[in-house]
């Protein structure tokens, strides 16, 4: 009986597919695993920020009231500084 010689190559194919389909799911698992532990991540700095940007709201609301907290919102930069009053704004 004559050995038919493709089933060697096939099972070469098969076996070749087999580890390149085992490293792609390995991969796909540690990105899937990256992906999650970024978001969370992520989430954190977006309550962070909205916390912050509500925490600049209420003080710039409350410097209306208190002018004495205008300096500190300056020398942070949070507030623009007023042009000098003897100055004059250009005008068109």
């Amino acid at each position: 009986m004559k050995k038919n010689s493709l089933i060697p190559a096939l099972t070469g194919v098969l076996l070749v597919l087999t580890v390149f389909l085992a490293v792609a799911a390995y991969a796909t698992i540690q990105f899937s695993r990256k992906a999650r532990r970024i978001q969370s991540e992520v989430a954190v700095m977006n309550f962070t920020k909205i916390n912050v940007q509500a925490l600049i709201q209420e003080t710039a609301a409350y410097a209306q009231t208190n002018h004495a907290v205008e300096s500190i919102l300056l020398s942070i930069g949070l507030k623009p500084s007023r042009p000098a009053s003897g100055a004059k704004t250009p005008t068109r």
